[in-house]
Formats: C-alpha cells, sequence, structure tokens
C-alpha cells in the first residue's frame, strides 16, 4: 500500500520454507489415508495429480528459518519462521526507490518483483511478485469454492474429488467477468477457506484460466483437521479474518465482495457489513442451484442491507457493469444504529 507520508510504499511479503516430511511412516499412513476418503480412480492421470497434491500436505515447516530476499536492488532479511515454516513481514521504501523496478499488466496494475538470495553454493532461485494497490480506488474481495472455481462444497465426496483428483474447473463465465472488471481497474483479493498446501495448484489454475492477478488468502489447517471442521466454523473465522485485515489495510478502499450460495458467504459478508459499512460498496451471490431454502437463507442474511446494495446472481452478464455503476454512487452501505 502507498503511503503519502514520507511517500514510501508498505510492501507484504509473504512465504514459506519447508521440506518434504522425514517420516515415511507418516507419510504413508496420511497418503492411505487419503486414498480411503478421496477412492481415486484407476487413470494414471488421476492418480498421478492425486498424488502430487496429497503430497503437498506432507511437508514440515522449518521453524526459526530465514532468508534474505532483493527488492529493488536493495537486500531485506526476512523475519525468521514460524512452528508453521511460514513467514511474513512488511518492507517499506521510498517510491522513487521502487519507480524502476515497476512492471504493468495487460489489465495496467503496477508490481515489482523480488528475488531469494540464497547462500554461496547454493543455485536455487525463488521469485515473487508485490502488487502495489494505492490507497483509493474500488477492490473485489471474491471467494474462490463455487463462485469462481467447481467445488461443490456442500458434497464431501465430491468435493475432495474436486481437490484432489480433478482438474481444477471455472465456473462458467467468471473468467471474462473478472477479466471485464480488471479492464475497469478494479483490484482483486481472493479468500478462501482452502489450505494453504494448495496455493501453488490454485495460482496455477487461476493463471491458466486467465483470471486476473490478485492478493491470494488461504487458511492455515492442520491435514486431520481437513476431516473434523464438519461445520466449516473454523473456515468462516479464517475468511472473516482475512477480510477485516484487507479492510483494515486499505480504510480509503471501497469494496465489493461475491461469493455463493453454497456457503455461509451472505452471513459472512453480511456480518462484515455491519461493521465497516462504510466500505462495503455491494454484495453479490452466486446462485449455485441449491434450491428455494438455500436462496432463503441468503434473503434471511442479507435483509438489514438495503435492497440496492446486493443481489443474487445466475448468469454473471448481469454483473458486467457492477463496478462502473459502483463508481457512479460511490454510496457505501450505511447500517441503521
Amino acid at each position: 500500500m502507498y503511503s503519502q507520508l514520507g511517500h514510501c510504499w508498505h510492501l507484504l511479503i509473504r512465504g514459506s520454507i519447508i521440506t518434504a516430511s522425514r517420516s515415511r511412516i507418516r507419510k504413508g499412513i496420511l497418503l492411505q489415508l487419503f486414498k480411503r476418503v478421496v477412492k481415486p480412480e484407476n487413470a494414471a492421470e488421476v492418480r498421478r495429480r492425486f498424488h502430487d497434491r496429497a503430497r503437498l500436505f506432507l511437508q514440515d515447516g522449518q521453524k526459526g528459518k530465514s532468508v534474505p530476499i532483493a527488492i529493488a536492488e536493495q537486500s531485506f532479511q526476512l523475519p525468521d519462521t514460524l512452528s508453521n515454516g511460514q513467514f511474513e513481514t512488511t518492507i517499506t521504501i521510498p517510491a522513487t526507490d521502487l519507480e524502476s523496478s515497476i512492471q504493468t499488466d495487460s489489465f495496467g496494475r503496477r508490481y515489482v518483483q523480488f528475488c531469494t538470495q540464497l547462500p554461496n553454493g547454493d543455485p536455487r532461485l525463488f521469485t515473487g511478485s508485490v502488487e502495489l494497490i494505492p490507497p483509493t480506488g474500488i477492490s473485489l474481495v471474491s471467494d474462490i469454492d463455487d463462485t469462481i472455481k467447481v467445488s461443490n462444497v456442500q458434497d464431501r465426496r465430491e468435493l475432495l474429488a474436486n481437490t484432489f483428483t480433478r482438474e481444477f474447473q471455472s465456473i462458467e463465465g467468471m473468467q471474462h467477468l473478472y477479466q471485464t472488471w480488471a479492464r475497469q481497474g478494479i483490484h482483486f483479493h481472493y479468500v478462501s477457506a482452502s489450505p494453504w498446501p494448495l496455493y501453488s495448484p490454485l495460482t496455477d489454475w487461476l493463471a491458466t484460466d486467465a483470471f486476473p492477478n490478485g492478493t491470494l488468502h488461504l487458511r492455515h489447517v492442520r491435514l486431520r483437521d481437513l476431516r473434523g471442521d464438519r461445520t466449516r466454523e473454523n473456515a468462516f473465522r479464517s475468511k472473516r479474518l482475512a477480510i477485516e485485515t484487507l479492510l483494515r489495510s486499505y480504510p480509503e478502499r471501497q469494496f465489493f465482495f461475491c461469493g455463493d450460495s453454497g456457503e455461509r458467504d451472505a452471513e459472512l459478508y453480511g456480518e462484515i457489513a455491519r461493521h465497516f459499512g462504510n466500505q462495503i460498496a455491494y454484495i453479490a451471490i452466486r446462485d449455485c442451484g441449491h434450491g428455494p431454502a438455500a436462496l432463503d437463507l441468503v434473503n434471511a442474511r442479507l435483509a438489514h442491507l438495503p435492497p440496492a446494495k446486493w443481489t443474487i446472481f445466475k448468469d454473471p452478464q448481469q454483473l458486467m457493469a457492477l463496478p462502473q455503476e459502483i463508481q457512479s454512487k460511490v454510496s457505501p452501505i450505511i447500517i441503521p444504529d
């Protein structure tokens, strides 16, 4: 985020340091557990995909590790990793120092690249990028599962199959919708209950299916918790924390939310609007086809909001002009006391 005070950019850097699990027994047990739950088909390609994704959960985070990175020809030491192997820090750099390193994508959004600086003799190179999001403007907070990606969260077996044994598949029309919004100057924040080990498959899929780049917010979850969180309460809390952190990080930006009727997105967005109404411009909920009861629940969760500030949609075409409408009105959701 850009700060006028001192004309600086504050760059949030997040990552992890991991290694393959050293326990062959643990690895074998967990792979067998996945097979019993997911029951992958016998096709070689499906088996390969299953093992590739399952192994992402069979890695050990390295605690207390740190590597330096280089941004705009400057070196920065990252903080030590936590017990899960992850780190997060904010680096502040004068805007003038970044100008020569800024790259622009096809939608006109700006980025800076960074890379690790490993010890001599280590030939590996790890890179990343940071999007430069200005303090004002419009951002989209988008769910992933059943909003832009076919997941079928309400059917546990289908959810696991769509996660571990099948190619990720986009919801028809959502790529085009998001590309249109990106061309209208929208910045994207993908907030999902998917666990962090799926970061690479998800980012690869988003790029392959031509979704606009954006910040990606997943949840920290242990392997055994994937089976135990049947009420999805932990997932709900994780998404709420991520969204509220975004809103506090960009207090002058207007946000609109896009979710689906298959989970608790309407409840989540409605609750957040109660506390951050001055920043929430619109809420759109995709009808997943789970029947009138699901839609009645969405209506109940959003009934406290002005009717002109939210909608349930089936066809993404319905939302093409939404950012322009928000920009022309820019009247945030106001919740009466």
